[in-house]
């Protein structure tokens, strides 16, 4: 096998120490939001830093119990689809 392969399987990619995915939509939620407040509501941004430095730790603290959080987010999102059932069944059917 490939060193490469073994290596983004037993290491999956990660954003100062928080595993990547859910650590770019926390930074990308909440910078915006820091900044409209600034702007509009002209609240200090030091509450803003804060917030994100608790969802960091926790984002942390959870990524080291699940250090595959990322992968499982893009599974999720690859098989949440809502299947056409041919006849009306309860839940999904995958096959006809």
């Amino acid at each position: 096998m490939r060193e490469e392969i073994l290596k983004a399987v037993a290491q999956p990619p990660k954003f100062l120490f928080a595993p990547f995915v859910p650590a770019v939509i926390n930074l990308g939620i909440q910078f915006p939001v820091m900044f409209i407040g600034i702007g509009l509501g002209d609240i200090n941004p030091l509450f803003f830093i804060i917030s994100i430095i608790i969802a960091h730790a926790a984002l942390v603290g959870y990524g080291i119990k699940e250090p595959h959080m990322s992968t499982m987010l893009q599974a999720y999102g690859r098989s949440n689809k809502v299947s056409k059932n041919l006849y009306s069944v309860k839940g999904n059917k995958f096959a006809p």
